[in-house]
């Protein structure tokens, strides 16, 4: 059982297996593994398409009309800590759809004739990512109507270290009048048109681009200086990146949404500061969507995880996080009973065992800040459980 645990979360890191329900958290692999999309139960959708590394010779480097080819470092492992982060702060993951395929050879936030080039691998890869976006908004759309929320993740080269929120405004948009942006010849051009339309504090476009309650200025609070916000009104005539094909073809009258181009230094630069700036977006994100969309993060589904026999159990395990120290874990919705308990770290290693009795597992001893797996065990099947400790 140690070895299949080890195993299992080799397959998972390395992503070699086309799906894995397991932990809660169910990932689904496209073709030749070279889209990957994880499941989520959250009203927010990431998708993530110039991160990737892979780069097979079977997909020649895209030549047509003149490619842009630059890989956006760190983004995958970014959004990862961004998924992290809002799983420890809410219970629940979001969306998200990688390309995990290098630029040079697929770009998925173009249309897929200069994206994909014609080559018929690379037009499989750029469906298979456009197809799980929609699923993944229709999934979140039809669980929270105009409360979803799409991030198109990217990260820019730019000489100022910030980020470059795009909501299909140009630089030159910003220069004008609060009163011209708030007009429908903006509103209707914009990734938050709904939101324009109907926020609960009544805000205007224009302050929702760069007013006290904006996307923007929250992060800017953060310590994360944003342009738009009301710290960082305009670009002004530095360079600014707007949005791209997957913001205007995925947010509309019912579909919010935001292209964030992250800086490097800072934010994308080494696993800290990834870290630092997941731990900031995710309650910023939180309090934006709760604030104009009285969005309800706590009624997300509960974790979902998988059996021996492949049924799905709807469970509750609490408190997760687990405080460093914590004497007593609860886990309610079993469907079966279970005598004993395991731990095992990231490395598959076991590191506790003892008797699950009344629904709770009494810790032995405090375990170190990590990504653990609990698992439940009787004398015919198992359970597993995937459980941070801060």
């Amino acid at each position: 059982m140690q070895q299949k645990n080890a195993t299992l979360f080799i397959l998972l890191f390395l992503g070699f297996i086309s799906s894995l329900n397991v932990f809660g958290q169910e990932i689904i692999y496209g073709t030749n593994n070279y889209i990957s999309y994880q499941k989520g139960t959250l009203p927010i959708v990431i998708s993530v398409p110039h991160g990737g590394q892979i780069t097979p010779n079977t997909i020649p480097d895209r030549t047509c009309n003149s490619p842009t080819t630059v890989t956006d470092s760190n983004t995958i492992q970014l959004a990862q800590e961004i998924s992290n982060s809002l799983f420890q702060l809410t219970g629940c993951y979001p969306y998200i759809i990688y390309c995990n395929l290098k630029r040079t050879k697929i770009d998925c936030n173009r249309n897929i004739s200069d994206g994909a080039c014609g080559n018929p691998a690379a037009v499989i890869a750029w469906n298979e990512f456009h197809n799980f976006t929609q699923t993944a908004i229709n999934s979140a759309k039809n669980n929270y109507t105009d409360k979803a929320f799409y991030i198109d993740l990217h990260g820019h080269g730019h000489s100022i270290q910030r980020l470059e929120l795009g909501y299909s405004l140009s630089a030159a948009n910003y220069n004008l009048s609060d009163a011209t942006l708030n007009t429908s010849t903006y509103i209707s051009a914009s990734t938050i048109q709904n939101l324009a339309s109907n926020n609960v504090l009544n805000l205007s476009h224009a302050q929702l681009l760069r007013g006290d309650f904006a996307l923007g200025t929250l992060l800017g609070d953060k310590g994360f200086p944003s342009v738009p916000s009301k710290q960082i009104p305009a670009p002004g005539t530095t360079a600014y990146f707007s949005g791209g094909y997957n913001t205007e073809l995925y947010t509309n009258s019912t579909m919010n949404g935001v292209q964030i181009e992250c800086n490097f230094d800072g934010v994308r630069n080494n696993a800290t500061n990834r870290k630092n700036f997941a731990d900031a977006l995710s309650p910023v994100l939180v309090d934006y969507l709760g604030m104009h969309k009285n969005t309800v993060f706590s009624n997300c589904n509960s974790l979902s995880v998988v059996d021996m026999n492949g049924e799905v159990i709807t469970t509750r395990l609490y408190p997760n996080p687990v405080a460093k120290g914590e004497a007593v874990v609860s886990i309610s919705g079993l469907t079966e009973k279970y005598t004993r308990y395991f731990i095992f770290n990231v490395l598959g290693q076991q590191v506790a065992t003892g008797n699950f009795e009344n629904e709770k597992i009494n810790l032995k001893y405090s375990l170190e800040k990590g990504i653990y797996v609990f698992e439940l065990r009787n004398s015919y099947t198992s359970v597993n459980f995937k459980v941070f400790v801060e």
